[in-house]
């Protein structure tokens, strides 16, 4: 049986995702369990049961992430002793799973859906917000866990009204929010969805989620009394440079509002306009000074017409809008706009690109829907082309005709930049790589730094283990020497 058109096109955008998981795939294998981020947590959870780590970190000052470690100890335990295989496999999969529920979302079932397929993907992990839930991991990343979350909270919101959905979006939450703080965001997906017109979780599974933020919040500021993290926690971005947290107590102790307030505005445009970068100006400060600024500007180029364009399609659907007549694509660039203002407030002690990730990761889908808008589904006649008896409208031709100039040169840009960023993406996986090599071969160094000796059988035996899969198993590759690196940021 033949396919259909939109079968035919919904298979070429699957296969095309699946070429970047393979290409993400082979420089995330290539990276062993870093040392500096990974060993002590999983030393950590090989000390303790699935219980006492869950029970543990409903404990922790400034934190309150009881799934956390409990992830760490289900895949440490699935692993069977072949750690560096199942932690870095475990990482491929989350972004196998990411890159389906991206076109799930998108779900290409013409040209022009899956002409914009390239475009969307090269920016979901091209994204400067994206680099660090690719690069690092602890030795499971929490923030590519919450995007996931995010995207498949997405789709349950935007699918067809089902019962099981409100049960499945309970869930998600309760996941998402005792895995990391940011999971909190979550709930601001499906309000914002369902104020949107989507119906796939309905009213009551909405009341139950902010029910359960409610929850959440009595759980860590009433009975448990875990707090937030305050200016003393660690140094952070500020203007052209970074403070220490006796810099910021100094500068901000009695005003700390203003540090947030700054924190706030910084994360909102290291989204839109990719500057500044974990709130340090760095483009602004590079020219300033006369320094190296290309990849600096190529990235804010990049992330400021993607701006534009999804602009330009809100200001399109404008009388859809007014009206509250919202179909899918305008329900995705709504729940972004919501998703970007209140990740940016929910990472006002801190700011950082990968505090960012969902806001960012769904940056990517709202251009995807927005830029698959401004495809022309069909081609224009010339005056010698035109069928006998039908007029053509040469002013209204010449409008469309520039309109269609101005698209061509703005995904032209967009295809350009991004394509730049989808590479360096992949160069950074592959320095990470080096660089995590680099750690195990001074790893005794690093200990003795640290002030830690390994006198527990246990944990000198995993030291051992992870040292020789990095430096022995997998050998690092021929760096990569030229002056054309300079304009990647890697």
């Amino acid at each position: 049986m033949p396919l259909t058109s939109a079968a035919r096109w919904r298979l070429i955008a699957y296969a095309y995702g699946l070429l970047v998981v393979v290409g993400m795939g082979y420089f995330l294998l290539g990276i062993p369990v870093q040392l500096t981020d990974s060993y002590g947590n999983i030393v950590k959870v090989s000390n303790g049961s699935f219980g006492s780590l869950v029970y543990g970190e409903f404990y922790q000052r400034s934190y309150l992430r009881p799934l956390l470690f409990a992830q760490l100890r289900f895949v440490y335990d699935l692993s069977g002793g072949h750690y560096s295989e199942w932690f870095r496999a475990w990482h491929v999969g989350q972004v196998l799973v990411l890159v389906v529920l991206f076109l799930r979302i998108l779900n290409p079932r013409t040209a022009a859906g899956a002409a914009v397929v390239p475009i969307g993907l090269a920016m979901l992990i091209g994204g400067h917000t994206f680099a660090g839930t690719v690069r690092e991991a602890f030795p499971i990343n929490t923030f590519m866990t919450i995007v996931l979350c995010c995207y498949a909270g997405l789709d349950l919101a935007l699918g067809p009204p089902r019962w099981w959905r409100d049960v499945a979006a309970a869930l998600l939450f309760v996941f998402a929010s005792l895995t990391v703080e940011s999971g909190l965001l979550l709930a601001v997906i499906f309000v914002a969805a369902y104020a949107a017109g989507a119906r796939g979780v309905s009213r009551a599974g909405v009341a139950t989620i902010v029910l359960l933020v409610a929850g959440y919040l009595y759980l860590r500021f009433g009975w448990l009394h875990v707090g937030s993290p305050s200016l003393i926690e660690r140094s952070s971005g500020f203007g052209f440079g970074t403070l220490e947290p006796d810099a910021l107590i100094a500068r901000f102790g009695e005003r700390p509002y203003l540090f947030y307030a700054y924190n706030v505005m910084s994360s909102v445009l290291t989204v839109l306009f990719g500057e500044p970068r974990g709130g340090v100006w760095e483009l602004t400060r590079a020219l300033v000074r006369d320094q190296p600024a290309g990849p600096g500007l190529i990235t804010m180029l990049a992330c400021a017409m993607a701006t534009a364009v999804i602009a330009a399609y809100v200001w399109s659907r404008r009388a859809e809008w007014r009206g509250r007549r919202f179909d899918r694509s305008d329900q995705t660039v709504i729940v972004f706009a919501a998703m970007l203002i209140a990740n940016a407030v929910v990472s006002y002690p801190y700011t950082k690109d990968v505090i960012m990730s969902p806001a960012g990761s769904l940056f990517a889908l709202a251009l995807a829907v927005s830029a698959r808008h401004f495809i022309p589904g069909r081609v224009r006649l010339q005056p010698d082309q035109a069928p006998r008896g039908v007029r053509l409208q040469p002013d209204r031709d010449r409008a469309v005709g520039w309109r269609s100039s101005v698209a061509a040169a703005a995904f032209t840009v967009l295809a350009v930049t991004w394509s730049y960023r989808a590479l360096d993406a992949y160069l950074g996986l592959r320095n990470a790589g080096a660089k995590a090599r680099t750690e195990w071969v001074y790893a005794d160094q690093w200990f003795e730094r640290e002030g830690q000796t390994l006198e527990e059988p246990g944990a000198l035996a995993l030291k051992n283990q992870l040292q020789t899969d990095a430096i022995l198993r997998s050998p690092a590759p021929p760096a990569l020497t030229g002056d054309w690196l300079e304009w990647f940021e890697q």
